[in-house]
């Protein structure tokens, strides 16, 4: 009886680990992203601070409407970010990587630059700065 309730107990944590990991890389990796980073300019419109992340809507002078991700909640107010870090009418300069999706205006930013301060949201993604 130990050997079947012991297989029964791994396989239950296999799949839960499985289906566990596949909903969290799906929703909050890069996968979704180009490999290569930018450097995005504009006007914020929208500031949320929240789960599952906190995001920026971002207007630009030449491609409109821009949705910025940033990191999980904890580790971006680790970055000094918070909801009083920005506010609608500021300009930012995030530098990200940018939907891979032809025509969609979003971008993961692992670092941004508000108000004179700059928060490195991804430290160990930031490429050639």
């Amino acid at each position: 009886m130990g050997s079947h309730c012991t297989r029964r107990g791994v396989a239950a944590g296999l799949l839960g680990l499985t289906l566990g990991s596949s909903g969290a890389l799906a929703h909050h990796g890069f996968s979704w992203a180009e490999g290569e980073q930018t450097t995005l300019r504009g006007t914020i419109r929208e500031v949320y601070v929240g789960q599952p992340h906190p995001t920026l809507r971002v207007e630009t002078p030449d491609d409109g409407l821009w949705l910025v991700e940033l990191s999980n909640p904890r580790q971006t107010a680790r970055s000094g970010f918070s909801a009083e870090s920005a506010s609608a009418g500021d300009e930012v300069v995030a530098i990200g990587n940018r939907s891979a999706t032809r025509g969609e205006r979003r971008m993961k930013a692992v670092r941004l630059t508000v108000r004179g301060r700059t928060y490195d949201i991804y430290p160990n993604r930031i490429r050639g700065s």
